[in-house]
Formats: C-alpha cells, sequence, structure tokens
C-alpha cells in the first residue's frame, strides 16, 4: 500500500500506512507524541481528513524531526517511507 498523508480543517496531518479489514493505519499526533493508530474510513471522514498531495517521503522526514517523542514503531514505519519516494496516493472512497 502506498503511505498517503491525509489532513484536517485544524491542519493536523497523519500518514496512512497500511490498511487491514476495514481499517486503516496511521501515524498521527496522539497526546504529545507520534504513534500508529488504526481508525476506519468513516471515521477518517469524520475527524475532518481528506487525502492530500503532500509527499508521504517529505512527511516522514519531518515526523521524525518531531521533538516531543515518536513512539518505536511508527518510527520504524516513518525510517522505511522516509527512505523510499511513492508516487500514488490512496483514495479513501
Amino acid at each position: 500500500m502506498q503511505p498517503t498523508v491525509i489532513v484536517n480543517h485544524h491542519r493536523q496531518t497523519a500518514i496512512i500506512v497500511a490498511q487491514h479489514g476495514k481499517k486503516f493505519q496511521m501515524i498521527k499526533l496522539i497526546q504529545g507524541r507520534l504513534k500508529v493508530t488504526s481508525l476506519s474510513a468513516t471515521q477518517i471522514e469524520t475527524q475532518g481528513y481528506s487525502v492530500c498531495s503532500y509527499s508521504a517521503s517529505q512527511a516522514a522526514r519531518a515526523y521524525l524531526k518531531h521533538g516531543a517523542g515518536v513512539s518505536r514503531r511508527a518510527k520504524l514505519l516513518l525510517e522505511h517511507i522516509a527512505g523510499n519516494e511513492f508516487s500514488d496516493v490512496l483514495n479513501l472512497t
């Protein structure tokens, strides 16, 4: 699956990294720390997120520089994304 950057109306970003069944795994800021969480497409839409054209690799590099902390699992995923270029984006519909 292509990592995809999403943004909501509060300009909060997240990176979708995988899909398991009806849930999408994403890396987002939770209580001041970047963590991996799972949400359904409906939950993503309800929280005001939509797909944006920002590079997932560029977003991953920025996330890795985050000062408040990154969970171990999120760091591994972000390092993988940062080291690769992806051309396609995920369509949530």
